[in-house]
C-alpha cells in the first residue's frame, strides 16, 4: 500500500490557490516533491500495517485539515520509532471507549500516551470563505489576459457564495485591454501607486479591488506568468493564544485518569511566537503599573503577571494535571517537515510528570519559579538530512 499514485508526472505548474495540498504533491513533477514523496513513503512503510488504510485515507483527503492531521501523526510516529520506541496506534483503554492516537513504549522507562491535534485561528466559516477567495485567485490566473500587467488584489469582507468566474474574467479583461502599459508606467514612476487605476468588483457584500501594476519591458508578453502579483485581505484582530488553549483543553481530560503520562502534541498552523504559547498554557499577560504616592502621574515601576486562564491555570489553582506535557510544533507541512523544531513544554503540576524519550527534543521546563528553555535535538538531526 502506497500513499501516492504510481503515475508518470510531467506537470511543473505551481500549486493553485484552491488546490488541496495532497492533490498538488501527488501530481507535481518538480524534483523537490519527488524527494518528499519518497521520504513519506518510507515513513508510511514503518506504520503498523493494520492501521495504514485509515491513515492513508486521511492523508489523501482533499480536506487540508485531514491531510495535515495524518501528516503530523506520521511524523510523530517516525520520530518515536527513531527513538527506539514501540508505538501502538489507537490503544484500547479500560475506562473509556475513546482511544488516544498512540501508546508509546520506550526501550527503557515508563510508557506514555500521545494525542495529536491541529490548531488554527480560523473558524469553519472563515475557512469556507477563504476557499471561495482562493477560487477567485485561480480564476484570475487562469482566465485573465494580463500580458503587460501584474494584478494587486485587495479583498474586503468575506463571501457567502462563490461569484461567477466568467463575470470576473470579463470584468478584468475589458479593462486591461484599454490600458496602455507605457502610459501607466510613466504615471506610476511620477506619482507612485496612487496614480494607478483601480477597479472594484462587488459580489454578495464582498468587494474585490484590482490594481494593474505595469510589468518591466523584459517581463511582458511571456507565457506561463501568472497575473496575480500580490494580494491583501485587510486588517483583522488575530487571537492566537485562545485557539491553542481551547484545543489543548479539549484534549486534556478526554481519556479520564490514565495509567501512564499523557502528552498532547499540537501542530499550530498559524505564525505564532513564544508569548502566544505561554499565554495559552499559563494565562494571559497583564501589567500592573505602580505610581508615586506623592505624584499620581509618575509611574514608579511596572510588574508583569498572568491572568490564571491558561491550559494549566485557574483562579482555584492548577488544572488539567492529568496532562503531563504539551509537544508543540509550528506550521509543520510537507514543505518543511524536517526544517523546524518541536518543543516539549512540561506541566509543572502534572500528576504524572513526563521524563521519557521526548526529553531528547528541545524543552521548556519549570525551574526556580520560571519556565526555562533547554536545548535538544532538531527534527532534521533525528530523521536525517532535509527533505528539500
Amino acid at each position: 500500500m502506497k500513499l501516492f499514485d504510481k503515475i508518470q508526472r510531467t506537470d511543473l505548474e505551481s500549486a493553485r490557490y484552491a488546490e488541496p495540498v495532497f492533490k498538488y504533491i501527488n501530481r507535481t513533477a518538480r524534483d523537490e516533491f519527488e524527494e518528499i514523496r519518497k521520504k513519506l513513503e518510507i515513513w508510511f512503510s514503518h506504520y503498523p500495517t493494520l492501521e495504514q488504510p485509515e491513515l492513508r485515507a486521511r492523508f489523501r483527503s482533499n480536506i487540508d485539515s485531514q491531510h495535515q492531521s495524518a501528516l503530523f501523526e506520521l511524523l510523530l510516529h517516525e520520530i518515536l520509532i527513531e527513538f527506539g520506541c514501540s508505538v501502538t496506534p489507537h490503544p484500547t483503554l479500560s475506562n473509556t471507549a475513546k482511544t488516544p492516537d498512540f501508546l508509546v513504549k520506550p526501550l527503557t522507562g515508563t510508557p506514555f500516551y500521545i494525542e495529536a491535534v491541529l490548531v488554527t485561528n480560523k473558524s469553519a466559516d472563515e475557512v469556507a470563505a477563504q476557499a471561495r477567495i482562493n477560487t477567485v485567485y485561480d480564476v484570475v490566473n487562469r482566465k485573465v489576459d494580463s500580458s503587460n500587467f501584474f494584478l494587486w488584489i485587495d479583498v474586503e469582507g468575506t463571501p457567502k457564495s462563490p461569484p461567477s468566474a466568467n463575470k470576473i474574467a470579463s470584468f478584468l479583461n475589458k479593462r486591461l485591454a484599454k490600458l496602455d502599459p507605457e502610459q501607466v508606467a510613466k504615471r506610476y514612476e511620477v506619482d507612485g501607486v496612487d496614480a494607478i487605476p483601480s477597479w472594484r468588483f462587488k459580489h454578495d457584500d464582498w468587494v474585490i479591488e484590482f490594481q494593474p501594476i505595469p510589468k518591466k519591458h523584459e517581463a511582458r508578453n511571456k507565457e506561463g506568468v501568472r497575473p496575480i502579483g500580490g494580494q491583501s485581505t485587510g486588517l483583522r484582530h488575530v487571537d492566537h493564544r485562545t485557539p491553542i488553549r481551547d484545543a489543548i483543553r479539549n484534549k486534556a481530560g478526554r481519556y479520564g485518569e490514565l495509567d501512564f503520562p499523557y502528552v498532547v502534541a499540537v501542530n499550530v498552523l498559524e505564525f505564532i511566537d513564544e508569548i502566544d504559547i505561554m499565554e495559552a498554557l499559563f494565562g494571559k499577560e497583564q501589567f500592573t503599573i505602580n505610581f508615586s504616592q506623592s505624584n499620581p502621574l509618575e509611574p514608579v515601576d511596572t510588574q508583569m503577571s498572568r491572568i490564571p486562564d491558561g491550559v494549566w491555570t485557574s483562579y482555584e489553582g492548577p488544572r488539567n494535571t492529568r496532562m503531563s506535557a504539551v509537544l508543540l510544533a509550528i506550521r509543520l507541512s510537507p514543505w518543511n517537515l524536517l526544517d523546524g523544531n518541536i518543543y516539549l513544554y512540561h506541566n509543572p503540576w502534572a500528576k504524572r510528570p513526563y521524563s521519557s524519550v521526548l526529553t531528547r527534543l528541545p524543552q521548556v521546563v519549570f525551574e526556580d519559579g520560571h519556565m526555562k528553555k533547554v536545548d535538544g535535538e532538531s527534527i532534521s538531526s533525528i530523521l536525517g538530512h532535509s527533505i528539500s
